[in-house]
This record gives C-alpha cells, sequence and structure tokens, in this order.
C-alpha cells in the first residue's frame, strides 16, 4: 500500500510541478503538426500524432504529460510487485520521485520521455507474463500489452526497432524456458518470429497511414545527408588535408561549403551551428548523392579517423562531460518560433514556476543523478544480478532483456549521434531505476 500511495504521489506532483507541460521547439512543431493532421517526417509521427489527440481532450496536449507520469510510475510500481516490495523499494522509488528525472523529466513534452516509458512498460508486461504464465487468460493480456508498447517504442524513435527486436526475443526467451521449466529453440523461434511479425505489422501499417498524411517531404534523406555532412565536417576539422575527392569532382561548391564553413563551425556536442547555415538549407532543400558517396569513400579510406570523429560525439552524449552544453534542463515554453507557437495553440511561457522546476534540475548537475554512466554502471549490475537469480525467478529473464535493450539503444548512438542532449539516453536511466525497484522486491509471490 506503501507503494502504490508513493506512485500516485509521485504522479501527482509531476503535474502541479509541471502542468501543463515544458514544450522545447521539437514539441511545438510537433503539437502544431498534431493540431493540422499534415506530419513532417524529420521526427517520428506518432508523437505529433498523439498530442494531436491530447490537444483535442485537453487544452495544450496536457494529457500528454499524464500519460508520461502514470505509465512512468505503472511501470516502476509492476516491476516491484513482481516480488514482494518492503520498505527498501518505497524508500528508493520516493528517492526516485524526487530526483529531476522523474519530478521534472516526466512533465517534459519530448518523445525520448515517452519512448523510455513505453519500453520500460513493456519489459513490466513482460515481467509479468513471465508471472501468469500458467493462466492462459492473464498471460495473453500481459503478452499483448508488451505487444502493443514495444510497437510504440518502435514507432516513437528511429531506433526503437532495436528495443522491439530485442522484446520479441525476450519473450521468445520467457516462453522457450516456461515450457517444461527448460529451454526449447523450436519455441524460442516460433515466439519470437511470431511477436516480431505481429509488430512489424503494427509498425507498417501506422507508418503508411503517416506517409499517407505527412507534407511529401524527403526528411529521411535529409536525416542522412546532415549525419554524414556532420561526419565528413568532424573529419576535415581533425585533418585539412583529407581528400574530398568525390565532392571535388561531382560537387565542388559542396566540397569548398565543407572545408571552409562546416568544418569550422563543426561541435563534437552537437550539429546545430552546421545544419543553421544558410548554405547548408541550400543544399539540403534538393538531396542529392553526393554527400553519401563522399561519407562512404572517406570511411574507407580512413576508417581511424572516422571511428575517432564518431567516438567523440558519441562519448559527450554517453559521458555528457560538458552537461550544461547537452540540454539537461528545458522548462517553459520555448519562445523561437512565434508563427509555429501559434499553430501549435500555444503562447511563450517562462512563470515562476518554470523557473523553480529549472532552478531544481539544474541543481543536480554534475552529481550522478545526472550521469548516463552511473545509471549505466548501476544497470549492469543489476544485469549481473538478474542473470544469477533467473533460475529462479523466471521473470528476471524480462529484466535482463530490459537492460539488453537499454544498453543497444545507446550503444546505436555511436553511429548516428548528432547531439549530446541529455534526454537521448534517458531510457537507460529509467531501465536501472525499474530494475532496482524490482531487486529491491526479492520474495517471489509464486
Amino acid at each position: 500500500m506503501a507503494l502504490i500511495a508513493v506512485a500516485i504521489a509521485g504522479v501527482a506532483a509531476v503535474l502541479i510541478a509541471n502542468w501543463p507541460g515544458h514544450f522545447p521547439p521539437d514539441a511545438i512543431s510537433e503539437l502544431a503538426q498534431g493540431r493540422s493532421g499534415v506530419f513532417n517526417l524529420w521526427h517520428p509521427p506518432v508523437t505529433a500524432w498523439l498530442l494531436g489527440l491530447a490537444d483535442r481532450i485537453s487544452p495544450h496536449a496536457a494529457g500528454f504529460i499524464v500519460l508520461n507520469a502514470a505509465l512512468f510510475f505503472a511501470s516502476l510500481a509492476a516491476m516491484a510487485f513482481t516480488g514482494r516490495p518492503g520498505w527498501p523499494a518505497v524508500v528508493a522509488l520516493a528517492l526516485i520521485a524526487a530526483t529531476p528525472l522523474a519530478f521534472i523529466y516526466q512533465g517534459l513534452v519530448v518523445k525520448d520521455v515517452l519512448f523510455a516509458n513505453a519500453s520500460v512498460a513493456a519489459f513490466a508486461a513482460l515481467a509479468w507474463a513471465a508471472r501468469l504464465w500458467e493462466r492462459p487468460a492473464s498471460r495473453f493480456i500481459a503478452i499483448a500489452l508488451a505487444l502493443a508498447l514495444l510497437g510504440l517504442a518502435a514507432l516513437v524513435r528511429q531506433n526503437g526497432v532495436l528495443v522491439a527486436m530485442v522484446g520479441c526475443a525476450t519473450l521468445a526467451a520467457i516462453a522457450a524456458t516456461r515450457t517444461k521449466r527448460r529451454f526449447r529453440a523450436r519455441t524460442f523461434a516460433i515466439a519470437g518470429a511470431a511477436s516480431a511479425i505481429l509488430i512489424g505489422a503494427g509498425v507498417v501499417a501506422a507508418d503508411f497511414a503517416f506517409v499517407a498524411h505527412s507534407d511529401r517531404q524527403p526528411e529521411p534523406a535529409r536525416q542522412w545527408m546532415a549525419l554524414q555532412l556532420y561526419d565528413l565536417a568532424g573529419e576535415v576539422r581533425r585533418k585539412p588535408a583529407l581528400p574530398l575527392t568525390v565532392l571535388d569532382h561531382q560537387a565542388p561548391a559542396l566540397a569548398a561549403f565543407v572545408r571552409r564553413q562546416a568544418a569550422p563551425a563543426y561541435l563534437d556536442t552537437r550539429a546545430d551551428p552546421i545544419l543553421t547555415l544558410a548554405a547548408w538549407k541550400r543544399w539540403v532543400s534538393v538531396p542529392g548523392p553526393w554527400i553519401g558517396r563522399q561519407w562512404r569513400a572517406a570511411a574507407l579510406a580512413s576508417p581511424g579517423l572516422y571511428l575517432h570523429t564518431r567516438w567523440d560525439a558519441f562519448w559527450q552524449v554517453l559521458a555528457t562531460p560538458k552537461v550544461s552544453a547537452c540540454a539537461p534542463v528545458l522548462v517553459g515554453i520555448d519562445p523561437g518560433d512565434p508563427q509555429m507557437l501559434s499553430a501549435a495553440g500555444l503562447a511563450a511561457r517562462d512563470t515562476d514556476k518554470d523557473d523553480w522546476d529549472g532552478d531544481y534540475a539544474a541543481a543536480y548537475l554534475g552529481t550522478p543523478v545526472f550521469s548516463h554512466l552511473a545509471w549505466g554502471g548501476l544497470a549492469l549490475i543489476l544485469l549481473g544480478l538478474a542473470a544469477r537469480d533467473v533460475a529462479r525467478r523466471l521473470e528476471m529473464i524480462a529484466t535482463i532483456g530490459l537492460i539488453t535493450a537499454a544498453v543497444i539503444f545507446c550503444a546505436s548512438f555511436f553511429a548516428i549521434s548528432l547531439a549530446c542532449d541529455y534526454r537521448y539516453l534517458y531510457f537507460l536511466d529509467v531501465a536501472a531505476m525499474a530494475a532496482l525497484i524490482q531487486r529491491l522486491s526479492p520474495r517471489s509471490v509464486s
């Protein structure tokens, strides 16, 4: 009862502190799209669609943070109740609720928070599927909920499909192990394939629907161009004499742009200084193949330089050594684009309450609370403990899957990182929180 009370209080505290939500520029754009029903595919459109639904239910889409906060605390409580939560779990949940990663971040209207919550909720549902396996109706409900949440995670972030794949493997491992209490490879293969097909069908259908209601702009191609340009600029910044043979022959003006403007503007913390250059906006308006060809040629010719450049960008998002440059605190409603604010039905906001929220979160900067490395280290410890106990508590398979998914998801940013915004790896932090709450609820009620 105490754990439930803390979870309810946590939801209430999030809503009181952050209502009706904090809107950075991406969220404002997505709400405007959700209101219009026409989606831009630079960001996965499911968040814009959900914000549009929330806006029709309550002003300023405030229902979005209600969904987020409820999903977050329900997921942590569900992980606790796979065992028998005692006072250590209650205290841990209260402390987590008091950190800005729960208290403030659950009020951010960003896809990264929704993605983290949906992913953790999916693995909590898988843990309950393992516990309730001998009850067919309950098992079916838990599995259906898990698959729906994994599908949502795959739609919310482009690399969320990695989490869905690990989720399918986790469900397959639970099914294969639950069968006569010994692992059966055939059951694993069938269950994994079936779950992947179901999630894939749902994701493909949703993507078709969103594309049909999009602005038809080639945003995925532009995203790849932006990533490749960012890498090239970093490589030229590190090695000014790097040959750009493809660009020199096929697009000499673009080669000059890379050398004279993009490379000097390069930062390993984010690509924005490059992507806001007027010359780049002209090039990206009509995506061409030249950047991609040069990017591949440079990576093959100097793989060490490419890996060095990628590692520097990845280290910024993973370790955030310059955390103040990584947008760790986003409160209020960004005033940057009045036209977009009007389309979203919002007005710029920076109230005393927003300032308090920002100050509260900023007070934790430089501490382990704002450290993916600290949360990741805790997650790896909990992974080892879960592996040790999996024979006694098969729901620990879900915990192993959760942490594995978080690690793989984070690792994918080695290849795709364009900025070090703290919220990008928020899933790792929340996964560690969920696994910790479960670890502090050790006695099985089976």
